[in-house]
């Protein structure tokens, strides 16, 4: 991969496919063989470092980059078109950043990448520059939510065909001089104030923004905070809200990047499902799982012994139904769900926000199970799973909701019985390599297109 690749995407490069359905066969695997499970790279690591080498005052270099995904992919063609110079050596990503972020001669796509969308947005915003920002179907329903209101308020010009500000749209920043100090919901995402933190660089004003609502992901505006302190950031976070002096970025020279923790859920659910085993690899430190830390823990209880030396394999549940709460790490939901019906069941709570994902996780991830006839029933904020559940082959394809999570927890459980399953290319959101190494297990898996 090389620098310049600034190119506008189609729908069916990101896995969306317009006309017809595109459904991933599925043929049901007895004796799973032993499979090496290495995490990808940390998109959520992976997409704030890019926005902090297009802002820094020098050369830096992201060791670690192999196996990322198309979020992260998405982050550096729009950085690249705003100015940043990547170049790729090996398993790494050299940045080169420009004097400032240029106004781009195209429109910025982020495709999937909700996290991409709003770091590239409260950048943009402070530029002068007229910038118009669109992304895949699936991101088209979300927008910019709660950033949108914030940057009106600031006086950043925000223009959507949409009258609930979604995708495409335009900003024309910069912020004005005298706008009101900001607040900022935290109960639906963390994303905005990850957003205003990062490009805080680029204010010509001090900031202080207060938060409103139960804090949501807290851990991911925290690994925020963290890069931006790596860079010199000498602002304050707490509970109540941020104070965003102006600094400029000095980002360390080299950065490695961690493992998704979040995708270990799915190397779970194989072994659940499949009864087979794997040896997981690039299992990240505590401090950079992002809430997903509570997969090792809870793995006895799901059915599954974890040794020391990452080797997952299948073993009875302890039979107890299991209380999750999922507050930090909503993003588990579709396969710790799953992981609940094939074995102790439970509730999964904390995670109102995951209805604002990818798709509606809570109602998604009810309707997936359903296709395998699996039960399970919404609660205020999460799911309620009875345990103890075994897969059906599903009778028509699994609508996967254009959510790439989705679509590997039914994968994971069509490896069992069978399946058809809508988007057979939705995993390459955040791990490109997931199909393949199934295959090396030994599952048969075939794309087709069917008329809608």
């Amino acid at each position: 991969m090389e620098s310049g690749r600034a190119q506008g995407r189609s729908a069916s490069d990101a896995g969306h496919v317009p006309d017809g359905l595109d459904v991933l066969s599925i043929a049901p695997l007895s004796q799973p063989a032993t499979i090496e499970w290495v995490l990808p790279a940390s998109k959520s690591h992976a997409i704030r470092w890019l926005l902090m080498g297009a802002l820094n005052g020098a050369s830096m270099t992201l060791h670690g980059v192999d196996g990322l995904g198309q979020d992260a992919e998405s982050m550096r063609r729009v950085l690249e078109q705003m100015g940043l110079r990547v170049s790729s050596s090996d398993d790494a990503w050299v940045l080169d950043p420009p004097e400032a972020l240029r106004h781009p001669s195209s429109v910025l796509d982020v495709g999937n990448s909700g996290t991409a969308l709003r770091l590239v947005a409260a950048a943009a915003s402070h530029t002068g520059h007229s910038v118009t920002l669109d992304g895949d179907a699936s991101l088209r329903r979300r927008g910019l939510g709660d950033l949108s209101t914030l940057l009106l308020q600031q006086g950043v010009q925000v223009r959507a065909e949409d009258p609930h500000d979604r995708l495409p749209v335009d900003l024309h920043g910069p912020w004005s001089e005298d706008a009101p100090a900001p607040s900022l919901r935290r109960d639906r995402s963390s994303q905005p104030a990850s957003a205003l933190l990062l490009s805080s660089s680029l204010q010509s004003n001090g900031l202080d923004v207060q938060f409103e609502g139960e804090p949501r992901s807290s851990r991911h505006l925290a690994l925020s905070a963290k890069i931006a302190e790596a860079c010199g950031w000498p602002g304050r976070l707490d509970h109540d809200g941020m104070h965003l002096p102006c600094w400029d970025v000095a980002a360390p020279t080299e950065v490695n990047l961690p493992g998704d923790a979040s995708m270990a859920a799915f190397a779970m659910l194989w072994v659940r499902s499949t009864g087979g085993s794997v040896h997981l690899k690039r299992w990240p430190s505590v401090d950079e799982a992002l809430g997903c830390e509570l997969l090792l823990d809870l793995a006895s209880d799901l059915g599954l012994e974890w040794s020391a030396s990452g080797h997952l394999r299948a073993m009875e549940a302890t039979g107890e139904p299991v209380d999750v709460d999922l507050c930090d790490a909503n993003d588990l939901l579709p396969p710790l769900a799953a992981l609940l019906a094939l074995g102790p069941g439970g509730r999964l709570h904390g995670a109102p926000h995951a209805v604002h994902k990818e798709s509606n996780r809570i109602q998604g991830i009810i309707e997936v199970l359903a296709s395998f006839g699996l039960k399970a029933a919404p609660a205020e904020d999460g799911v309620v799973v009875p345990g103890g559940q075994r897969p059906s082959s599903p009778n028509r394809p699994v609508d996967a909701r254009e959510d790439h999570r989705l679509m590997m927890t039914a994968t994971c459980l069509g490896a069992a019985v069978g399946a058809g399953v809508i988007g057979s290319r939705l995993h390459r959101v955040a791990d490109p390599r997931f199909l393949e190494r199934l295959s090396k297990a030994g599952l048969s898996t075939q794309a087709n297109m069917l008329p809608p």
